[in-house]
């Protein structure tokens, strides 16, 4: 639902630590550097700030959409005809406790591998080079050369959207899968995540994260990207049928398959959702007619 209803002095007034803009550009908000503008955009600072904009929000059924680093989000050139929510301040804290490491929701993956370098903690490193927040990489259950988050959650705290509460989810109750997980279906809002870590020499660490960042250098593209476009299938390798079916160099206006790696999209400079949108459904159309193979997207696409 649309949010014309949303009386922004009446919002600006319950929230103490936070900010609120309207028409706020989007581009610069994605790793993937598209998109038009979001009707209203709220930084959120504070628990008690974030409970009270939620209440509020669902009250007048206001459009929501929660954003972490924007890595794997392609936001519609139109914008978001809602309200666009980014944790940040106390979201953005690491804290160590007796027995796990807890990371608000809006962390980098990359600040928290460097920090549990630092500590001797041992278990995330493989992520390195992964531009996600921690929301977001626990809710698409991120994965990477052996590595998935799954492995390394204790618990999560998030929001629940029907039950309009926070509430405590352990390992099991979030359902992790193949780049997936209960937060999916987006009844959740995940602000707090507990990471069971192993303690692990410094240099041992250090000498994986370099390893990480080589194979990543050396077979991953650099631009503006969103990752890998589709989901892993079974049995194949996806880049490799895609560059035999000539894929790389493919192209929409400035949206194009790298050249490097059959399975990233890259933005050329001033590329479109729409470009890079129907770029993906001709690629998912003629590795259909050549293989019969249906692909997934990891990519989500967002507003109207």
């Amino acid at each position: 639902m649309k949010v014309h209803n949303l009386n922004l002095t009446k919002l600006k007034k319950r929230l103490k630590s936070s900010e609120v803009f309207e028409n706020y550009n989007l581009k610069n908000m994605t790793t993937f550097r598209v998109g038009g503008k979001a009707k209203y955009f709220l930084k959120i600072c504070t628990i008690e700030d974030f409970v009270k904009a939620m209440l509020y929000l669902q009250d007048i059924h206001a459009k929501i959409f929660v954003l972490g680093n924007g890595s794997n989000i392609v936001f519609s050139d139109n914008g978001y005809d809602g309200v666009v929510i980014k944790l940040c301040g106390d979201f953005e804290r690491i804290q160590e406790t007796h027995d796990d490491i807890q990371v608000g929701a809006g962390v980098m993956i990359s600040s928290v591998i460097s920090y549990a370098c630092e500590h001797g903690l041992g278990g995330i490193e493989k992520a390195i080079g992964v531009p996600a927040s921690m929301g977001g990489a626990t809710c698409m259950n991120l994965g990477c050369f052996g590595f998935e988050m799954s492995n390394i959650i204790s618990f999560v705290v998030a929001y629940d959207l029907t039950k309009q509460k926070i509430i405590y989810l352990n390992n099991s109750d979030c359902e992790f899968g193949y780049r997936k997980s209960i937060f999916s279906n987006k009844n959740y809002i995940i602000l707090r995540i507990g990471l069971k870590l192993t303690p692990c020499k410094k240099d041992v660490i250090k000498n994986t994260m370099l390893e990480t960042l080589k194979k990543r250098n050396t077979t991953q593209p650099k631009g503006f990207s969103a990752g890998c476009v589709f989901k892993r299938v079974d049995g194949i390798v996806v880049s490799k049928l895609l560059d035999e079916m000539g894929a790389k160099g493919m192209s929409k206006g400035n949206a194009q398959v790298s050249q490097k790696h059959a399975n990233f999209i890259l933005n050329l400079g001033n590329a479109k959702s729409t470009e890079i949108f129907e770029l993906i459904e001709e690629l998912k159309q003629k590795f259909f007619e050549k293989y019969k193979i249906k692909l997934d997207c990891e990519i989500e696409f967002v507003g109207e």
